[in-house]
């Protein structure tokens, strides 16, 4: 009898382990690659390019949501809520490296250029994040807490139509306002252009 009780408790410590390594050995949800010229946008319905201002959000069935812009990303959330939320994807403005948006800095200015003049950049590196509002003369450094208290408001700019689109025509995709940024390069002092 003594050998049976023994023999049971061993079997339960041995099946409490397992559901245990089970439990810490889930994978944690990583972010997919864009298809440029495929993948939309599930908020504004633009193609998503592959750069920078691209953002993730993995639903915990799988399902991944991508969009062209955190704003975009922050209106679905507003929406649905997080409840089915596995995690949250941003870009480096930098590098175009997928990082945790919970871990992120961002960037915010109204004349910073977006998809959707939202005006927002994420940063894996918040002392790039510094660096870069400092080469700018502009703009305020917020965390992941600072973000979720942040206006959302969307800048229009005189090449925006109402609707938040480009007024320059289908060529642009609906992607710019008109004003053409530089493309980011790590260790280079960014710089911004406007094309009229």
């Amino acid at each position: 009898m003594m050998n049976l009780k023994k023999w049971v408790t061993t079997l339960g410590a041995i099946a409490g382990i397992s559901l245990l390594i089970v439990g810490c050995g889930k994978e944690e949800a990583q972010p997919v690659e864009i298809a440029e010229g495929v993948d939309k946008c599930d908020i504004c319905h633009m193609h998503v390019p592959d750069d920078h201002n691209a953002t993730e959000i993995i639903l915990k069935d799988g399902k991944a949501l991508k969009f062209d812009d955190i704003g975009c990303l922050h209106e679905w959330t507003e929406q649905h809520g997080t409840d089915e939320v596995a995690m949250q994807y941003v870009r480096d403005y930098y590098t175009a490296e997928w990082t945790k948006a919970e871990q992120a800095t961002f960037a915010y200015d109204k004349e910073f250029k977006t998809p959707m003049s939202y005006g927002i950049y994420s940063f894996k590196d918040k002392a790039e994040a510094e660096k870069f509002v400092a080469e700018q003369k502009k703009g305020v450094i917020m965390d992941a807490e600072g973000l979720k208290n942040h206006t959302w408001e969307r800048s229009m700019s005189k090449h925006m139509k109402k609707d938040g689109h480009s007024s320059e025509g289908p060529s642009s995709g609906g992607h710019q306002s008109g004003d053409m940024e530089s493309t980011p390069a790590h260790g280079s002092s960014t710089t911004t252009t406007t094309h009229h």
